[in-house]
């Protein structure tokens, strides 16, 4: 998608994966696998998340940044 012009993030819960793969724009979060953007039936949080994603895709100024996202897991029950 890149290559065609298409702007992207990546939401990604493991920072070896991130250093390894180089992606061009990428947010860290401190969730479980499988759960990037939050806990289920939370959407509070998985807005926040998304929407921190989307800003960073926005203000990205350099490539292969790590931003770290502030959130941590939050599973409601």
């Amino acid at each position: 998608m890149e290559a065609a012009g298409i702007p992207t993030v990546s939401i990604i819960n493991l920072r070896e994966r991130m250093e390894r793969l180089k992606l061009p724009r990428a947010v860290l979060v401190k969730f479980p696998r499988g759960a990037n953007v939050g806990a289920p039936r939370n959407a509070t949080q998985q807005r926040q998340v998304l929407t921190d994603a989307l800003r960073r895709l926005e203000q990205a100024q350099e490539p292969a940044q790590i931003v770290e996202l502030p959130y941590r897991w939050q599973p409601q029950g």
